[in-house]
């Protein structure tokens, strides 16, 4: 398996799992609308909705990483219409190009929080699209395998994520907000070691799989904020604003016990205080 194209390359994972491709030799095409920071890079600027174009330009390709979609939670509900469009339309034409031009492999990236009960469009819209494929699957022996990854930061951040909030304020000396009660949990990844896992997937023995990228550890967000406050150490004053309820908030207390055979086994690189650490040195 040579060829690749990732769908989303020039975005947050994307530009992660490139970088960790080209380490490991592989022919790299991205297809976004926005141009990689990556030089030296086949860049093919695509309407992924357009079907015809995406058999053309996948028509060598032996697997397919798709990435691109929307991904910023906080906008969703903004957007529903758009959402489902970019999230589900979209990996529907990519899977139509993939079955005509008879490519090996379709990796989806994922949400973890599709497990929970809460969650909100973005979740749902994955949802559909993991079962979309998996009909691809059984309908025409379309390979794949599903990434469902935990919340991811670090290099490249689009600084949409909670991470990238806290630390913004944290270094400004600015009051950090967290709201609800703060108790609410989240599984976190540095994208260095997601990319790693990310790579490593394309072995065999993963084909046909749903797995989830992270770290089988609930932080909760209490916990970080006041995490971040020390490792930057910042002045910030932390602000529990209870009032401030979110029904579509990502939450892995709604989860019931994840069995740890759906996690992929991998050895990380980066603990959530080192990531942090390395974070912070990089913004």
């Amino acid at each position: 398996m040579k060829n690749i194209i990732v769908t989303g390359g020039s975005g947050f994972i994307g530009s992660n799992v490139v970088s960790a491709l080209l380490e490991k030799k592989f022919k790299v095409i991205i297809l976004d609308k926005k141009k990689p920071k990556i030089k030296k890079i086949r860049f093919i600027y695509s309407d992924l909705s357009n079907l015809n174009s995406l058999k053309r330009i996948t028509k060598n390709a032996d697997c397919i990483y798709h990435f691109a979609g929307v991904s910023d939670i906080n906008k969703v509900k903004f957007m529903p219409i758009k959402t489902v469009k970019d999230n589900v339309l979209i990996t529907t034409n990519l899977l139509e190009a993939a079955k005509i031009n008879k490519i090996k492999r379709f990796i989806f990236a994922s949400s973890i929080y599709t497990h929970s009960s809460k969650g909100n469009l973005y979740t749902t819209s994955k949802l559909s699209a993991e079962n979309i494929i998996k009909d691809y699957n059984k309908l025409f022996k379309m390979k794949y395998t599903i990434l469902r990854y935990a919340t991811v930061y670090g290099t490249n951040n689009r600084g949409a994520d909670v991470i990238s909030l806290f630390t913004e304020r944290a270094k400004k000396n600015q009051d950090i907000h967290v709201h609800n009660n703060g108790k609410q949990t989240r599984d976190f990844i540095h994208a260095k070691d997601l990319a790693s896992c990310t790579v490593k997937i394309l072995n065999k023995k993963y084909i046909n799989k749903t797995l989830i990228i992270g770290n089988q550890k609930k932080v909760k967000i209490i916990y970080l904020a006041n995490l971040i406050k020390k490792l930057s150490n910042s002045k910030s004053k932390i602000i529990i604003d209870k009032k401030r309820k979110r029904f579509d908030d990502f939450d892995l207390n709604g989860i019931k016990r994840i069995q740890k055979k759906f996690y992929f086994k991998y050895k990380k690189k980066y603990s959530l205080i080192k990531g942090i650490k390395n974070f912070l040195k990089e913004n």
